[in-house]
């Protein structure tokens, strides 16, 4: 019965994370100087058939790393080259993150009614939203960070104490910068 519950509670939580970064993004073009950016660049890799180096203007930059315009540029071969597409992948990132806090959430409150509350407050929250329907880099470097952090939550619930150096490397390797 509780995986039953837990299948709802997840399943309701895409749907709601859809309606809050997806729905309608494609209502309004790419306005904020970065989204640009970055879509311009993944555009020119998709034109000049480049994996590996990024363009922008017809010249190559290296300002970011390749992920982020590897997800763009397959995103526009999908979908085309709008609005939606270059929106499609932070809002993904973003709902991601909301599925993650309500695991975490199960962890470490052990309760589901806490978890849950958990994911709303961060999907409803205004910074968060703002991310995760703009093409920034902010969720694209979180992706890494994430999966690490809920992998650290299911050690700690299985071993007691002592895990320091355990947390250094797995953010460490999250955040290489």
């Amino acid at each position: 019965m509780e995986n039953h519950k837990t299948l709802k509670q997840v399943l309701l939580l895409v749907a709601l994370s859809y309606f809050c970064f997806m729905f309608g993004n494609s209502l309004v073009s790419l306005t904020i100087p970065d989204e640009v950016f970055y879509a311009q660049t993944a555009k020119e890799m998709l034109k000049n058939g480049s994996w590996m180096t990024p363009y922008i203007f017809g010249q190559p930059q290296f300002e970011k790393p390749v992920f982020l315009y590897w997800l763009l540029k397959s995103s526009f071969m999908v979908s085309g080259v709008n609005s939606f597409s270059a929106r499609f992948f932070p809002a993904f990132f973003g709902m991601i993150g909301v599925i993650a806090v309500y695991f975490l959430g199960r962890i470490g409150f052990k309760d589901q009614k806490k978890a849950f509350i958990s994911a709303i407050v961060l999907m409803t929250g205004g910074l968060y939203v703002g991310l995760a329907r703009t093409v920034f880099t902010d969720l694209f470097h979180t992706y890494p960070i994430v999966p690490f952090i809920f992998l650290l939550g299911i050690l700690f619930q299985e071993q007691e104490g002592g895990g320091d150096i355990v947390i250094f490397c797995f953010c460490r390797v999250g955040y290489p910068g």
